[in-house]
């Protein structure tokens, strides 16, 4: 699946919030903010994860969803998208991760020293945050 410019207009959005969606394989939902989701290319996001629930959940179901919200609107105003996700690969280590890392410390400082895992997640599928049929 290729994004649309609408959508990486939204994920390039430097005051975005972004929710990750993930549950276990017997359906128990966790929901999970984040700052690091990345879009890599056309069809592809990338974050990286500690050792915590959303990590734990994503080693049993690839399956997630993550809820991207642009600008100051609320209500039926609100602008952003959601991506439907599926894990590609997790990586514990190598040069994806030291720089995602290193990047995401010099925003954050030690706090990003608990992060180990580089999550690479396909996009399958997108939908605006309130769908009227416009698509994006």
């Amino acid at each position: 699946m290729s994004i649309s410019d609408t959508v990486k207009n939204y994920l390039a959005e430097p005051s975005r919030i972004n929710i990750l969606s993930t549950s276990t394989n017997d359906g128990k939902a966790n929901l999970a903010m984040f700052g690091s989701p990345i879009l890599t290319d056309d069809s592809h996001i990338m974050m990286v994860l500690s050792d915590n629930r959303t990590y734990a959940n994503l080693t049993q179901n690839p399956e997630a969803a993550l809820l991207v919200i642009a600008g100051d609107k609320t209500g039926m105003q609100t602008e952003g998208c959601r991506l439907y996700l599926k894990v590609n690969c997790i990586e514990d280590s190598g040069p994806r991760l030291d720089q995602m890392k290193a990047e995401i410390m010099a925003r954050i400082g030690d706090a990003a020293k608990i992060l180990k895992h580089l999550v690479v997640f396909d996009v399958v599928g997108t939908r605006p945050i309130v769908d009227m049929g416009q698509g994006i």
